[in-house]
């Protein structure tokens, strides 16, 4: 097509151009037409241009590229083409003109003035010279005239032209002239015609052309719909084709099989043939499974199960399972994960999901099918040769012990200051295959310390183990949700976690807190998973210590009037709780968790909390009654509650959106978005303390510090700083971040500043005690929004991002009356961090 083979296309596109012509040049006069002609002439095969002022020996100096254009490209962006064009100018930051910040970094450093090592460091980060290159234009303008005779435009023409801005600096304009386009006129799918009606619509609804058929009786003769020619469309539509026919059974096509003839009908469209030898149609064969383990003692056996026959097969198969120092593994797990049999038609689809399932498990560490051509049979009366099909799969050691060492920056409801950061340390023990069914049980023990320079050396310390077992399935009775569900993947996870904590600021300290969880992992599609919690349930056992009163008591319920309030509180922190949860959690996810620099997460939580308690309150433990409370263990026991733990139904819905869009290939437009409402239920009037909303801090609305926003417009501090320890039962929040790598590799790290701003608030619920002036009222809400912005600092190395923000509060809803910037920009408030914001 277009006289060119694929692989010198290929060879094209890709910049390997060894023998390129000089383009002629348009300069932007007549009389300097003659004078570059001359110039390129003469220093051409030196890149350089001769500048004015300068003595015999200085004249030769090379011209450096100011800018890059493209000019009468009406069919195609300038996005589009500058994919095929590498003679570039130096980046501007942000966009601004002559803004070069790369290319003073590196002059600087190339000026050797700050020292052998800050010097090369300042040179690999920044961006050398963009010097003019007469073979890399010469090989932009074939690659752009190629690209333009590919798309369906043999008359196109690019030439180059060169202004001079100022001695040594260039503009270089790629003028395209694109002539008149050629389109396809008719298509026709021939050597398909055994394809069922069914699956010729099918393939057609599902072409990377635009098409409607001539006739309705001949699916596979159609007419072109305003379908300019396009090689590269033509290759996307043939691999189309042999994926289309992959997964109907037509195991033995290739690359060679679909031959595309283009017949000129008129000086401005072809007409197409899609020529397709698809060769016997298969159904899968018998399978031979190989698996290879770890085992040091010699052990070999072979497992031959008959599988019944599919409906419209007529005979059995087999799955002949040979195993070799693995004798664990089950054999019927290994045909559930497949989901597949002797017998059904060939799809490649298939056998790529039932690898994805295999290597999903996290039990292999290798696996490879392969088709058995050599071993083609066919059974009497099947009119289909039936393909057997060969599985390698190579296991992982059973028993793993891992030590590791870890940073931590803590937040939640019982951390007393946003910038506790600390370190730890954990062991873990894995057993893969505990069952003989891929199942992975997990022990981990940690241990971590924080601290934090503003409250003292070390302000908390924590003690955590759990334990875990993870199927790679819905176990029973679940299992049928795979099949009625069509789910991509699916698994059960169990976990029970027991911790003990001591938190200095708030002089509080956790003898135990217990956790049991039963998950069902639900995955739709690569993307869209259904998490759902059947069994969420935690008891908290509190406990005070010396200082109590003066850290707590007297300084921070100091504000709270209402006593009604005050015993609420009181109890959040003291009196030991229970709840049990049911939860589904929605989640489209599709980024790299670390970077974020590309992608979205999606997610939508519905929760309900304590009904179970509540149902055990009223009808089993005392009937007829409402005690509010559950008999615990002596455990338990505090002089305050007596043997009892506190519950708190509820029921709580949660929104968060965060879409990654990359504006250019260095600068990043992020942004968040959270919304919140919960309700107690019963004769509760709040909900438990760690359900409720908060706002502020890092991770929220960076112009206050951790819970020091809200509710409302209220403030529980005489200074502007004081917490929020009432939380709420709404909440708003949305943020914007532009992000923009400055230095590339300086430390190992990249350097990327962001610009900021954050605008929300939490809000009291209709049910709660509260204030009036921290309750959400429609008439009042946008008056309530809290705004803040500011400038901010991440050190992005390949395993670890940190950050640093420097907020501003723009707009303070707790002082009314005042203007925006109500400190001016005297009382930042700054954070620091690890991982992006959000």
């Amino acid at each position: 097509m277009a006289g060119l083979s694929y692989g010198r296309r290929r060879f094209l596109l890709r910049g390997r151009i060894d023998g390129a012509s000089t383009p002629v040049g348009h300069p932007a006069s007549p009389c300097l037409r003659y004078v570059l002609v001359l110039v390129l002439f003469s220093w051409g095969l030196l890149g350089s241009f001769p500048t004015w002022g300068q003595t015999q020996q200085q004249i030769f100096l090379p011209w450096r590229v100011h800018d890059v254009r493209l000019e009468g490209n009406r069919a195609f962006s300038d996005e589009t083409l500058r994919l095929y064009v590498r003679t570039t100018a130096n980046r501007e930051f942000l966009g601004i003109p002559g803004l070069t910040w790369w290319l003073w970094l590196y002059e600087l450093g190339a000026s050797g003035r700050l020292g052998g090592a800050l010097s090369r460091a300042l040179m690999a980060s920044g961006e050398p010279p963009a010097y003019h290159d007469t073979a890399l234009v010469a090989a932009d303008l074939e690659r752009l005239t190629l690209f333009y005779h590919q798309e369906g435009f043999p008359q196109a023409r690019v030439e180059a032209q060169y202004d001079t801005l100022r001695p040594g600096l260039l503009r270089i304009t790629f003028r395209i002239h694109e002539g008149p386009p050629t389109f396809l006129r008719q298509i026709t799918y021939a050597g398909l015609e055994h394809l069922t009606p069914i699956e010729q619509r099918t393939l057609m609804q599902r072409s990377a052309l635009r098409h409607r058929p001539v006739d309705p009786q001949q699916l596979l003769h159609r007419r072109a719909q305003a379908q300019r020619y396009s090689e590269l469309t033509l290759l996307e539509e043939r691999r189309h084709l042999m994926e289309f026919l992959w997964n109907a059974g037509f195991a033995a096509v290739t690359r060679d099989s679909i031959r595309a003839i283009v017949i000129p009908a008129r000086p401005d469209s072809f007409d197409l043939i899609l020529q397709a030898s698809t060769g016997p149609r298969y159904r899968l064969g018998d399978l031979y499974i190989e698996v290879d383990g770890p085992e040091p003692e010699l052990h070999l056996d072979r497992d031959t199960l008959a599988l019944p026959p599919i409906a419209d097969s007529l005979a059995a198969g087999h799955a002949i399972i040979t195993r070799r120092q693995e004798s664990r593994l089950k054999s019927a797990f290994l045909i559930r994960m497949l989901r597949i049999q002797p017998g059904q038609w060939y799809s490649y689809a298939q056998l790529l999901n039932a690898r994805r399932r295999l290597e999903a498990t996290g039990l292999f560490t290798y696996v490879r099918f392969a088709p058995l051509w050599t071993d083609t049979t066919r059974l009497l009366g099947e009119a289909a040769p039936r393909l057997p099909l060969a599985i390698t799969l190579t296991t992982r050691p059973r028993h793993r012990l891992r030590l590791e060492t870890f940073m931590l920056q803590r937040s939640g409801p019982l951390t007393g200051t946003e910038n506790e950061l600390g370190t730890g340390v954990a062991a873990t023990y894995e057993n893969a295959n505990l069952l003989g069914n891929a199942e992975t049980f997990s022990l981990r023990t940690s241990g971590s310390i924080a601290g934090n320079f503003e409250e003292g050396l070390l302000t908390s310390a924590q003690i955590e183990l759990t334990a875990s077992l993870l199927y790679p399935y819905a176990i029973t009775p679940f299992g049928g949700l795979e099949r009625w569900l069509r789910l991509y993947d699916a698994r059960t996870r169990l976990s029970l976690s027991w911790l003990t904590a001591r938190r200095d600021a708030l002089r509080l300290a956790i003898r135990g807190r217990g956790t049991a969880r039963f998950r069902l992992e639900l995955q739709h599609t690569a993307a869209l998973t259904s998490l759902i919690d059947l069994i969420d349930i935690s008891l908290s056992n509190p406990d005070t210590l010396s200082g109590f009163r003066a850290a707590f008591l007297d300084e921070v319920l100091r504000p709270i009037e209402d006593p009604v309030q005050r015993a609420q509180l009181l109890d959040d922190y003291t009196v030991p709780q229970i709840n049990d949860a049911l939860r589904y959690t929605l989640q489209a996810a599709r980024l790299n968790p670390l970077l974020r620099d590309r992608g979205y997460i999606y997610e939508l939580t519905f929760e309900a909390g304590a009904l179970l308690s509540e149902l055990l309150d009223r009808y089993v433990f005392t009937p007829g009654m409402h005690e509010g409370t559950l008999p615990g263990l002596p455990f338990f026991r505090q002089a305050a509650s007596g043997n009892r733990l506190l519950y708190r139904p509820y029921v709580r819905l949660a929104v968060d959106l965060r879409q990654y869009r990359p504006l250019h290939q260095s600068t990043v437009l992020a942004w968040k978005l959270q919304a919140g409402w919960a309700q107690p239920l019963g004769q509760a009037d709040v909900i438990p303390f760690d359900r409720r909303f908060y706002s502020g801090g890092a991770s929220s609305i960076r112009g206050w510090s951790l819970r020091g926003l809200g509710p409302g417009r209220v403030r529980f501090a005489d200074n502007v700083d004081g917490a929020n320890l009432l939380g709420g039962e709404i909440k708003l929040e949305l943020s914007g971040e532009l992000r923009q790598r400055m230095l590339h590799r300086v430390l190992a790290a990249d350097w990327i500043g962001a610009v900021f701003t954050d605008v929300g608030n939490v809000w009291l619920g209709p049910r709660n005690p509260g204030p009036d002036a921290g309750r959400f009222r429609f008439n009042r809400f946008y008056r309530e929004l809290a705004w803040s912005g500011g400038l901010g600092l991440r050190l992005a190395w390949e395993y670890l991002i940190v950050r640093l923000d420097l907020a501003y509060r723009i707009h303070d809803p707790a002082r009314t009356g005042t203007v925006l910037l109500p400190d001016g920009l005297h009382r930042p408030m700054l954070h620091f961090g690890i991982g992006h914001t959000f």
